[in-house]
């Protein structure tokens, strides 16, 4: 007599209600995770709020003290200036970089990024690849186009010596880091640079030198012709041996 085929039960196997079971739990547990995580960074922005209204009574009073208006206010805003200072309670202790990276760091540095797009974007900077990315270095690094007319105005081979920095006017926002040698060389490489004072360090290096680049009117000692002083501008890229067109020397 032929076997009759098994009657199904209805009931899943117990290795797939296992599966779905573990497989809920996972999710749940995941869930509550981010719900706590989620409460957690709500209590330290609530926290961190006293520290954020800081700039903006600040500047508030300010304003107020250089007016010499309002007093009572003025009295108000001092007041809560000093309670949000003399803040030292533990917490605030240990939280106190939150705001910093948060609202400073995360948000704010969003908010840039979007109103840069749309600047960008309303001057038509954006139109190509090569474009967008030649508005962003230049909005990134002060001193990109200065760069570009060292790239172009030298051939590959040139040996540039640059100016050190100091305290007073390095890595400014005027120069950027262009006083730093590998930073330097990152923009227009296959050129070297080297630091005026450093001839003795690369000698070898020293022998090519063929372009001095003057920053803050520093730099002119090392040219083998000499500049009138009312001749000499304050940022410029000079040949060594002989004198660029449009300089008259004695």
């Amino acid at each position: 007599m032929a076997k009759q085929p098994a009657k199904s039960s209805g009931k899943k196997p117990a290795t797939t209600a296992s599966a779905e079971n573990s497989s809920f739990g996972y999710v749940l547990r995941n869930l509550a995770l981010v719900v706590v995580f989620g409460l957690v960074l709500l209590i330290v922005d609530q926290k961190n709020k006293k520290q954020r209204e800081l700039p903006e009574l600040t500047n508030e009073f300010y304003a107020l003290r250089q007016q010499g208006t309002n007093q009572q206010r003025l009295i108000e805003l001092y007041n809560r200036i000093m309670e949000i200072q003399n803040d030292t309670s533990f917490t605030t202790r240990l939280l106190r970089g939150y705001n910093f990276v948060v609202h400073d760091v995360a948000i704010a540095g969003k908010e840039t990024v979007e109103k840069v797009s749309a600047e960008l974007h309303s001057k038509g900077l954006d139109s190509t690849a090569y474009s967008l990315y030649e508005a962003k270095m230049r909005y990134k690094v002060g001193t990109y186009d200065f760069l570009k007319n060292i790239v172009n105005t030298t051939p590959e081979n040139a040996v540039i010596l640059v100016p050190k920095g100091d305290s007073v006017i390095s890595n400014n926002s005027k120069y950027n880091f262009i006083y730093e040698m590998e930073w330097l060389e990152f923009f227009i490489y296959p050129r070297l640079c080297i630091n005026i004072g450093d001839e003795e360090k690369y000698p070898d290096l020293a022998k090519r030198a063929s372009h001095v680049l003057i920053l803050d009117g520093r730099g002119y000692e090392k040219l083998k012709y000499n500049v009138p002083v009312e001749q000499r501008p304050a940022d410029a890229l000079l040949p060594i041996n002989e004198p660029p067109a449009g300089i008259q020397t004695p």
